[in-house]
């Protein structure tokens, strides 16, 4: 087994731990716009230092920097934000399958706004999607509330994201760069939200345990961002977007064996057709990076 197949693996199993470890703090009293601006405050903290002990020059233009504060208020920032209040009315590893949706997002935005057309694998992979929500949905329209709204809504916002980046200027920025960027801009727009609407007593002063969940949060999405980095630079953009979609089976899985969620067989079909769906995607499209770290 190759290096880069081990790396991709390893930011699989690190990125489905994010929403237990969000899940956890929800649990504890926090609510999603402290939780995030614990968490991305920590990655532009720690980007930082690394930026500043290599001496690394990341400035930006003043075009690139509009873009990222767009993108971090309504794409990146928004997403993760959206799938956070699912965890108030869905079991974690339902809204997380849900919110992997995104990649068919992607094709839809591109097919119905830049006229890209399709191709049969696509749209395959697109209705593989909506049957696969059907199954997780477990053929009931009880599952069909504010919850998967949201959970879908994040994988929208997210597919919107992507679409936006790879066709703005931020695309020539390296993947750390946006990032640290991304993470300062939403730190301060969460803050800015939880200095004025926020009633959580946690978010200016926050628990030892909870310092160090959000802690964990930020250093995971660091860590899981370089191994997909390693990763593509060893076995290519295509094949680490395949292992890096079994992401949302670890979450899936930690759901049930962690807090006792609800699943049964079409939880399992459910789950399997989004990967499918995502898998089939991501192999003809050769995504982005950024289009598998959350």
């Amino acid at each position: 087994m190759s290096m880069g197949i081990i790396a991709a693996m390893a930011a699989a199993l690190a990125a489905g731990l994010i929403p237990v470890l969000t899940k956890a703090l929800m649990l504890d009293g926090w609510d999603a716009t402290t939780i995030l601006f614990y968490r991305y405050a920590v990655v532009f903290i720690i980007l930082g230092l690394a930026f500043i002990i290599k001496k690394e020059r990341i400035r930006v233009t003043k075009k690139q920097a509009v873009e990222l504060v767009a993108f971090s208020a309504v794409g990146y920032g928004g997403s993760t934000f959206l799938l956070a209040q699912a965890f108030n009315y869905l079991p974690m590893g339902l809204a997380t399958m849900l919110y992997f949706s995104y990649p068919l997002f992607v094709v839809m935005m591109m097919a119905l706004i830049f006229k890209e057309k399709p191709n049969r694998i696509k749209m395959i992979a697109l209705a593989i999607a909506i049957t696969g929500i059907i199954f997780l949905m477990n053929f009931s329209l009880d599952l069909v509330n504010w919850g998967s709204v949201l959970a879908l809504g994040s994988g929208l916002a997210y597919g919107i994201y992507l679409v936006s980046l790879q066709q703005s200027s931020l695309k020539t920025l390296e993947n750390r760069v946006i990032i640290f960027y991304l993470g300062g801009i939403c730190a301060v727009f969460f803050g800015i939200q939880g200095w004025l609407f926020s009633d959580n007593s946690e978010f200016l002063i926050p628990s030892a345990k909870g310092f160090l969940l959000t802690v964990a949060l930020g250093a995971i999405t660091i860590f899981v961002l370089q191994m997909v980095t390693f990763a593509i630079k060893r076995i290519g953009s295509s094949q680490t977007a395949l292992i890096i979609a079994f992401e949302a089976v670890v979450t899936l899985i930690l759901g049930v064996v962690l807090y006792g969620e609800p699943y049964n067989g079409n939880t399992i079909v459910g789950a399997g057709l989004m990967l499918v769906s995502v898998i089939l995607v991501s192999w003809r499209t050769d995504p982005d990076p950024l289009s598998i770290d959350h």
